[in-house]
């Protein structure tokens, strides 16, 4: 019986530390150095009283090339690619090569791959995310993809090229194209 509860014991220990580790990596809690706007900065992308849809657009076109706004608004020297599935993910992630870098970035901050659409849905609905790293190891910019049922994006920090998080056609086709050649990654 003394075995029977030791193992019980520590199962509901190993599981709590396991669901604590997935917590803090979702958050990513130890290494995150995120480049967030100032408040001055982030009402200009949030809705105030008297805005209607278009005059929030208009602000957010008149950012497009402003680089205060683009993302991740640090140099990158790493991304990997994580399935959104908890606990898994972590041990599937792939590192895009060094020479795809620049093209992921340019993807990012392309008004092209983006539409004007809301979103509504969560980011523990997408398939996949992307982490952005600096030379220091630490996490400088998060995008979240959902592509099979809604074709959306999430991204911290947040970057006024990606419109509302809409994927354009063609922004889905690219990055499902990225996400699926095998000769882009290590």
């Amino acid at each position: 019986m003394k075995i029977f509860k030791l193992s019980i014991y520590i199962t509901i220990s190993l599981v709590g530390l396991l669901c604590i580790w997935q917590w803090l990596d979702n958050n990513d809690y130890f290494q995150r150095n995120y480049n967030n706007l100032k408040t001055e900065q982030e009402s200009l992308l949030s809705w105030q009283d008297g805005d209607s849809y278009n005059t929030i657009k208009e602000r957010y076109r008149n950012l497009f090339t402003n680089k205060e706004y683009s993302f991740p608004r640090q140099k990158v020297a790493q991304i990997k690619l994580i399935e959104n599935k908890p606990l898994i993910g972590l041990f599937t992630n792939k590192t895009l090569k060094k020479s795809e870098l620049d093209n992921f970035v340019n993807y990012c901050n392309d008004t092209t791959n983006f539409q004007w659409e809301e979103t509504t849905w969560q980011t523990s609905e997408s398939e996949y995310f992307f982490r952005l790293y600096n030379d220091k190891n630490k996490v400088i910019g998060k995008i979240y993809f959902c592509l099979d049922e809604c074709g959306m994006t999430s991204s911290m920090p947040i970057c006024p090229a990606m419109k509302f998080g809409g994927l354009s056609k063609k922004g889905q086709q690219e990055i499902e194209r990225l996400i699926n050649d095998n000769t882009k990654w290590d």
